[in-house]
């Protein structure tokens, strides 16, 4: 698994009745974004504390990703932001310590299906969409740019 993975999204509107928790566990994984720099004990600690924060947050997290100490950590959550009613990314890349899958299987709860985002690494692009809480769908892998729009040096040349 890479370090990071490239990632954009789209249609990523949040349930209503979720989006104060998500909003809180966005906060909660931007502060906690440096947790592998932590060593020893207090790592161990907060740790646990961190996953139990998540499985009080979430039922699919609770039941489908984690136990009642170990679970993966989506730290790519605090790579997010809210704004209005839309799940944004902050920045092109996240952290790459859950795999998309689960990753997005975790977002299902808090976003509305139709929902897709897309991660990519050197060895390729996998993507997802969100059908319902705790269903997710693979998606083809696309390219990042429209193919109807013709290269930059096409279309200078064009104007000539």
């Amino acid at each position: 698994m890479p370090d990071r993975y490239r990632c954009r999204v789209e249609n990523t509107t949040v349930r209503p009745e979720r989006r104060d928790t998500l909003e809180n566990l966005v906060l909660k994984m931007f502060e906690r974004r440096h947790h592998r720099l932590i060593a020893g004990r207090e790592k161990q600690w907060l740790t646990v504390e961190l996953i139990q924060s998540l499985r009080e947050a979430s039922q699919v997290y609770r039941d489908e990703l984690s136990t009642e100490t170990e679970g993966p950590l989506p730290f790519a959550l605090g790579y997010f932001r809210l704004r209005d009613d839309v799940l944004e990314l902050a920045s092109d890349e996240v952290p790459a310590n859950v795999a998309p899958k689960r990753f997005v299987q975790f977002l299902s709860e808090f976003l509305q299906p139709g929902a897709r985002l897309w991660f990519a690494a050197d060895d390729g692009e996998e993507g997802w969409a969100i059908r319902g809480v705790d269903e997710v769908a693979a998606l083809p892998a696309a390219s990042g740019a429209p193919d109807d729009q013709p290269p930059d040096d096409e279309s200078a040349g064009a104007k000539t």
